[in-house]
């Protein structure tokens, strides 16, 4: 038996209708004079019944690619506007807060790596990256950090986020602990022993 199981159909198998864009496609594969067969379907048109006699059924979202190509990419990033924040600023601890910002987004794919460098006169590594929502091109500084600078970069940088993705929340959480403080020092000194 050849098995070859392809990409889903554009078009469901029984209205021809075009598939929208992440909506849920149910698939059957049935056995056909030693083949398989794949068969999409839309969710007016599916029944629970085909899957009964199918070799494999499964559900899937659809992913039209030109679709997807269409919709504006997200242009404001709390990681994003820290990282430009503090790129231009030589200390030490901005560097490390710039390049682990930098490598974060390197991994959501907002900025693309370029070119790795090392320069001879300062021994400092250079990145430069693509910022793929801006379309710019930009400098990063490795100054050869320690892990205890990269490890406070890292700790600064988490919290920076909290304050810029929930501001209020942070505010909140500060003012409860001030509070909670006070009184289990009180609830200790008026113990006897």
């Amino acid at each position: 038996m050849d098995i070859k199981i392809g990409k889903s159909a554009r078009q469901c198998t029984a209205c021809e209708n075009d598939f929208v864009h992440e909506h849920v496609i149910y698939t059957l594969l049935n056995t056909n004079e030693e083949e398989l067969t794949r068969e999409d379907y839309c969710d007016p048109c599916w029944n629970d019944e085909k899957a009964k006699t199918a070799y494999s059924s499964w559900t899937s979202q659809f992913y039209d690619p030109q679709v997807a190509e269409q919709q504006p990419e997200e242009t404001f990033s709390p990681l994003r506007q820290i990282f430009y924040d503090v790129v231009e600023n030589k200390e030490r601890q901005s560097q490390s807060i710039a390049y682990l910002a930098a490598q974060l987004l390197r991994r959501q794919k907002v900025f693309r790596l370029i070119k790795e460098t090392e320069d001879l006169e300062t021994e400092e590594n250079l990145i430069l990256f693509n910022d793929r929502i801006g379309n710019r091109l930009i400098e990063v500084h490795d100054a050869k950090l320690t892990h205890a600078e990269m490890d406070a970069g890292r700790i600064e940088l988490i919290s920076r986020l909290a304050l810029l993705e929930n501001p209020e929340t942070t505010e909140n959480e500060d003012t409860e602990t001030m509070t909670e403080e006070p009184l289990a020092v009180v609830a200790e000194s008026t113990e006897t022993p």
